[in-house]
């Protein structure tokens, strides 16, 4: 839970970081951010209802696993648009999780 909470705020710390690693404008890698934080809001409410049907314990195992991976993915992105992408796979995870 920490880590999936942790991940809304801690990209911003490396946005200027990012902005020179990826060669893109500010506005560009903050949509680092916004897609973790659009695919989390948009999607928790649903995978809750999800969760109520499928069974907790099999949902949070599968947001833990797909987290991980899309943690990975973003450490191995080579674009910013492949990273923007498993930011929001990440945040997909993390609404599974919460």
């Amino acid at each position: 839970m920490l880590l999936s909470s942790l991940g809304t705020s801690i990209a911003n710390v490396a946005l200027p970081t990012l902005a020179q690693a990826f060669t893109a404008s500010f506005q560009e890698v903050q949509w680092i951010v916004l897609a973790y934080l659009l695919a989390i809001t948009t999607l928790i409410v649903s995978v809750g209802r999800l969760g109520d049907i499928t069974g907790r314990r099999r949902l949070l195992l599968t947001g833990i696993a797909l987290f991980t991976l899309a943690s990975v993915l973003c450490g191995l992105a080579p674009t910013l648009w492949m990273l923007i992408a498993a930011r929001a796979a990440q945040g997909l995870g993390a609404a599974i999780m919460m």
